[in-house]
Parts: structure tokens; sequence; C-alpha cells
């Protein structure tokens, strides 16, 4: 141990070193948390379309992709243009008899974007499904939200 620092001391310092490496990116590391599918105020509406619907089945927080495509060319600008707008979007349920989608039901909050809700209601529509609408202040019995859904098909 002549003029310089020893070997054991350089590699107590590198595996220190290390240890803080480590533990910075575990602490980097995301987290998650599980989260109810739906809101109570979701979850109490739901319970009318279980009534309005006995017969139907009733999909929670639908991914818009798994029911519209960009119409375009895989890959190409105006196919991932279009996919960027729809990507990340949901509707709040699917009213299905047989897997055939009778409609898309949509229960509005104060949280609701109307310029943006009126855009996914276009694309939607544009592809054949009628997006029915029902304000969550508002408390429609299951025979008026019957109602609303026939009545616009």
């Amino acid at each position: 141990m002549t003029g310089g620092i020893s070997w054991s001391w350089a590699a107590a310092c590198l595996l220190l070193i290390g240890l803080l490496v480590l533990a910075l990116v575990w602490a980097r590391r995301p987290r998650y948390r599980s989260q109810p599918v739906m809101t109570a105020n979701e979850r109490e509406f739901y319970q009318r379309l279980r009534s309005a619907f006995p017969d139907c089945e009733i999909w929670p927080q639908v991914p818009i992709l798994a029911l519209v495509r960009p119409d375009a060319k895989e890959n190409s600008r105006a196919f991932w243009l279009a996919f960027r707008q729809i990507s990340n979007a949901r509707v709040d349920w699917v009213i299905a008899e047989d897997t055939e989608v009778i409609a898309v039901i949509e229960l509005d909050d104060r949280s609701h974007d109307a310029r943006k809700d009126a855009r996914r209601d276009q694309i939607l529509a544009s592809c054949g499904y009628q997006v029915i609408r029902f304000h969550s202040g508002r408390r429609p019995d299951p025979q008026q939200i019957r109602e609303a859904v026939f009545r616009s098909r």
C-alpha cells in the first residue's frame, strides 16, 4: 500500500457507488395501484343500464379502438394521425346483443369536454355507431334509457 489507495478501499467505494445507483434506479421505477373500473356514480348508472337491457351485454370502459379503426393504409402518415386521435379514448359503455353493438352510452359530467366529445361522437357515428349521452345530474329511469336508445335507432 505505497503511494495510493488500496484495492480493498477502491472495491468498497465501487460497491457503494453501485448500491447508490441501484437505489436510485429502484426509486424511479413506476409504481401502480389498483383502481375501480367505474366510479360510484357510474356504478349506480350501470345498474340502471342492466335494468333497461336485461337481455344484453353491457361492456364498461371500452377502448374506441375496439370499435373503429382508421380507414387509411396501415402505417401510413394518415393512419397514424387518425390513430392518435382515438388511441387513448374510451366510451363509458357499449350495449350489445349477441355481440352486436346496439348503442354506445356516455354518462357526461362536468369533467367532459364538449368539443372532444363531439369529435368522438362524429368518429363513432361515421362507422355506424349510435352514441347516446346522458347527463349525470339527471337520473333517467331504466325505461327512459331504453326508450332513448330505441328512439334513436
